[in-house]
């Protein structure tokens, strides 16, 4: 009696184990694409950051990435966690597009600050992100003197050549859109 029972238990086990299988295989499965390592804001994703994950379909999140390739190549918005899955809405084509408004990249290495520019100083308008310019400084004595006045006077001093222009922005930190009355319009350069 006790061989047979241990037969029944061997059965029964294995026909579990059979079925617990086949409910698996049987289950629809969706991909998704989740961080390997953290992930900086601002970063650029490489293939060996994240990797593509089968899961069950109501697991996965509504804005999550589904595909290597809409993710490889971009980057971070937010800082992103190892084991997170990428959201599609973290994702940008250029770094800082987000966060601070950029409309050109700011290569590897640089780093952004903000230049205040009077319109009346400026080339008016003609500015766009993306635009190279030159940064020249201009003291103060220069701008007053009445010409030939001071020979002595500094001269002006040309602080960067070939600067690309990253974003414009109100001097209230707005985006430039359309400036209203009193506003004056401010680059950010690299």
């Amino acid at each position: 009696m006790t061989a047979h029972r241990s037969a029944y238990v061997a059965i029964f086990a294995v026909a579990s184990l059979l079925a617990a299988g086949v409910y698996y295989l049987a289950q629809p499965r969706a991909e998704a694409v989740r961080a390997r390592i953290d992930i900086p804001a601002l970063a650029p994703i490489s293939a060996d950051m994240v990797e593509l994950v089968q899961i069950a379909p109501g697991a996965r999140p509504a804005d999550a990435a589904t595909s290597l390739e809409a993710v490889v190549g971009s980057y971070a918005a937010l800082p992103m966690l190892a084991g997170q899955y990428v959201d599609t809405r973290a994702l940008e084509a250029t770094p800082g597009a987000q966060a601070f408004g950029f409309g050109a990249a700011l290569p590897s290495g640089h780093v952004a600050f903000a230049v205040p520019v009077e319109p009346s100083q400026a080339v008016g308008g003609a500015l766009a992100a993306g635009a190279q310019v030159e940064v020249v400084a201009v003291p103060n004595a220069l701008r007053t003197q009445v010409a030939g006045a001071d020979e002595d006077a500094p001269a002006p001093v040309v602080l960067g050549e070939g600067i690309v222009v990253l974003a414009l922005r109100t001097g209230d930190g707005e985006r430039l859109t359309e400036l209203g009355a009193g506003e004056r319009p401010s680059g950010a350069l690299r």
